[in-house]
């Protein structure tokens, strides 16, 4: 049996549009408690929008970072720098996902090594914030491993229907 392909970690392009958003709304589907937005409020943006989105992101505020496998779109994660002068100095890693018959690969560590270095890169960023939910002890886990430390916890983050979400924020000093 082959080994399967090294997977590539770069910055999705505008041409993407359509695999980065198939994969979006894959993971708000599969995994609706680990993010804010939900697919019914995204599977209606058009193409046209995403695309616009993909085609807006600069090295210096915000990007998206997608992991391939064989030219497929196998994983993803956003970083967004803070657009506020006095909060300039954070960015936010948002949208982590690898879709299941990918994971145990290490290509989330990738991904968020990818994404921290892209914040160190961006000047002046000294911080790199995210939540994630409590139950998710995997990520949290590789969080940790890199780095991450808790500061604190947000009861009833998130309320899916008549249940609640809690999120454990956490921060890298770069």
């Amino acid at each position: 049996m082959a080994s399967p392909t090294e997977p590539i970690i770069r910055t999705l392009l505008p041409a993407e549009a359509a695999a980065f958003w198939s994969l979006r709304l894959r993971a708000l589907r599969e995994h609706p408690e680990c993010f804010a937005s939900s697919a019914e409020e995204e599977e209606n943006v058009p193409l046209d929008v995403v695309r616009a989105r993909l085609d807006s992101q600069s090295p210096a505020t915000n990007l998206v970072i997608g992991a391939f496998v064989d030219d497929k779109l196998v994983g993803m994660t956003g970083l967004r720098r803070d657009t506020f002068r006095k909060a300039a100095h954070k960015a936010r890693i948002w949208g982590m996902y690898v879709a299941s018959e990918s994971q145990s690969r290490g290509i989330g560590r990738r991904l968020l090594e990818a994404a921290i270095d892209a914040a160190r890169k961006m000047g002046g960023v000294e911080q790199v914030h995210l939540e994630v939910m409590v139950d998710n002890t995997h990520a949290r886990a590789l969080y940790r491993a890199l780095g991450f430390q808790s500061y604190g916890l947000e009861k009833r983050a998130l309320r899916i229907g008549e249940t609640y979400v809690d999120e454990e924020l956490m921060y890298l000093a770069l």
